[in-house]
Formats: structure tokens, C-alpha cells, sequence
């Protein structure tokens, strides 16, 4: 357009200018031919430049929604854990209580096996101490033993 202006011819005492018909309709069909090109252009930004907040949009609600799943599945490993640690502590007392009672039962064993020996014990030592006095009542007459005896 501007070439055009340039080789216009001034007309005397005004501020007009003749330009060449073909030329001016030229650039009259090449402006029909591309202001809808830059009107269909100047929409389609348009548009992007309003989706572009959308979009940021949903992508900021989903961060969010996986920040929370994660969140929850932290709490839900959590809980997992404090349930393992309950349940191991449960399994410890457990542990330690049927000890207690292995331990007692045992005792109990010993003692009764240690009753029962003491018993047999006191029995040969009684019967020791009749033979021992039984000996020492009677008068035993001393053996002679033979030097060819074996």
C-alpha cells in the first residue's frame, strides 16, 4: 500500500492523490483475502488465550486431587504400621507371657522331680543309718581271711 501512495500523483492545491485504479483494486482484494485470514487468526489467539487460564485451571485441581491420594495413602501406610506395631507388641506380651508360664510350669517340675529324689534320698539314707546301727549292735566276729584266698 504504501508503494502505491508513493507513486501517486499529487493533485495541485490539495492534500489528494490519484492512484492507479488496478493497483488500488489489487490491494483491495489482497486486504479481502487476508483480513478474514487475520480475523479467523486474531479469534483462534483469542480463544487460546482464554483456554490457557482453563487449563491451568485443571491442571492445578489435578496436582491438587494427587497431592491429596497421596496424602491419603501416606495416612493409610501409616495406620498400616501402627496396626503392625500393635499386633507385634501383641506377639511380644504373648511371647512373654507363655515364658512366664513355661518358667512356672518348669519350677513346678523341678521342684516335684527334687521332692521326690529328696524322698528316695532320705529312704536309702534311713536305711543306712539301720544297717550302720544294726552293725554296730551286734558283735561281729572278725573274718580271717586266707593269704591263698583270693
Amino acid at each position: 500500500m504504501e508503494t502505491l501512495l508513493r507513486h501517486a500523483q499529487r493533485v495541485p492545491l490539495t492534500h489528494k492523490v490519484m492512484v492507479d485504479e488496478r493497483a488500488m483494486l489489487t490491494v483491495v482484494d489482497e486486504m479481502r483475502i487476508r483480513i478474514p485470514e487475520e480475523i479467523r487468526e486474531a479469534r483462534r489467539v483469542m480463544r487460546q488465550r482464554d483456554q490457557i487460564p482453563q487449563a491451568a485451571q485443571m491442571e492445578a485441581e489435578r496436582i491438587v486431587q494427587e497431592a491429596r491420594e497421596q496424602a491419603e495413602q501416606m495416612i493409610r501406610d501409616e495406620e498400616i504400621v501402627q496396626q503392625a506395631e500393635a499386633h507385634a507388641l501383641n506377639l511380644v506380651q504373648e511371647a512373654e507371657e507363655r515364658l512366664d508360664a513355661s518358667r512356672e510350669e518348669m519350677d513346678l517340675y523341678a521342684l516335684s522331680m527334687l521332692r521326690d529324689l529328696e524322698g528316695r534320698l532320705e529312704s536309702h539314707l534311713t536305711s543306712i543309718r539301720r544297717g550302720v546301727a544294726a552293725l554296730d549292735q551286734s558283735e561281729v566276729e572278725p573274718v580271717e581271711f586266707d593269704e591263698e584266698s583270693p
